[in-house]
């Protein structure tokens, strides 16, 4: 069982969105979609290999609804509920680059987890939002404990620049310390960034993403790239990350080393490109 814990939101798509003018009318693409990061790499992985979320929504049609979408996905899903739901908007530009305003809601909520939730996982992904909170940063660590304990692989994805400034280099090392994930997903940006913070990953596969060009992987003192096909028709980015994360880690789970994971996880990313919303 793939167990992804972390935000289950509603998205709310503005393609054309990047250019606005204050105080009148900008004609744009509207679309509201089921989003969170954890909750689509749970939704990516579930046709590869069983998977599971863990999440807080709120107690609301909104909840309800986003629930009901990943059920019908193939997710096991496990949720607390309570307070509201969180939306985000995503204003994507005309290369599908997306800029967004976020309120995560009871997502940031999220509180201690039922270790029964935990039953079988063979791998527990955490995306770093879940970490900005230190109700829900408690839940996450105490649940990647309880999975280690039983065997658990754990991989850890640093999601947003934003995030990791507003934890700073100390809090972010003792959430890799107490997790101690195998694997670390980051994009350019958010490497760059953990680097200046200090962040030192110890013994953890580090797989930097970097677009249309290749896959830097780090593992055992060895660093080395996996070419990725250039999508040239990019119609939205978001979710594409995640869906990387998916494939590498069904990949991974079933017996493939970092190279091979990379390349099946940069193959599932490229559908995610022409797309708009997450997977």
């Amino acid at each position: 069982m793939i167990i992804v814990i972390g935000d289950l939101v509603a998205d709310l798509i503005v393609l054309g969105g990047s250019s606005l003018e204050r105080g009148t009318d900008n004609p744009a693409e509207v679309r509201i979609t089921r989003g969170g990061s954890a909750a689509n790499v749970a939704v990516a992985a579930a046709p590869r290999h069983p998977a599971r979320f863990i999440g807080r929504v709120g107690d609301d049609t909104i909840g309800r609804a986003l629930v009901a979408e990943l059920e019908a996905a193939g997710v096991d899903v496990r949720v607390q509920r309570g307070g509201r739901t969180g939306a985000i908007v995503v204003l994507v530009d005309a290369v599908g680059e997306r800029t967004m305003i976020t309120d995560r809601g009871a997502s940031a909520e999220l509180g201690a987890i039922d270790p029964s939730w935990l039953d079988g996982a063979r791998w527990v992904h955490l995306p770093l939002y879940g970490f900005a909170a230190p109700a829900s940063r408690d839940a996450l660590t105490d649940a990647a404990a309880t999975a280690v304990r039983s065997g658990a692989r754990i991989s850890l994805d640093l999601s947003s620049v934003a995030t990791l400034r507003e934890l700073g280099g100390d809090v972010l090392q003792r959430i890799v310390r107490t997790v101690s994930p195998a694997v670390v997903f980051a994009n350019e940006d958010e490497s760059r960034t953990a680097e200046e913070l200090g962040l030192d990953l110890g013994d953890a596969v580090s797989v930097v993403k970097r677009g249309g060009d290749p896959v830097l992987v780090s593992h055992d003192g060895e660093r080395f790239d996996v070419a990725v096909e250039r999508v040239d028709d990019v119609l939205d980015s978001t979710g594409a990350g995640d869906a990387f994360a998916a494939g590498y880690i069904a990949h991974a789970l079933s017996g493939a080393g970092p190279r091979e994971s990379a390349r099946a996880g940069s193959v599932l990313a490229m559908g995610a490109l022409r797309r708009a919303g997450a997977l």
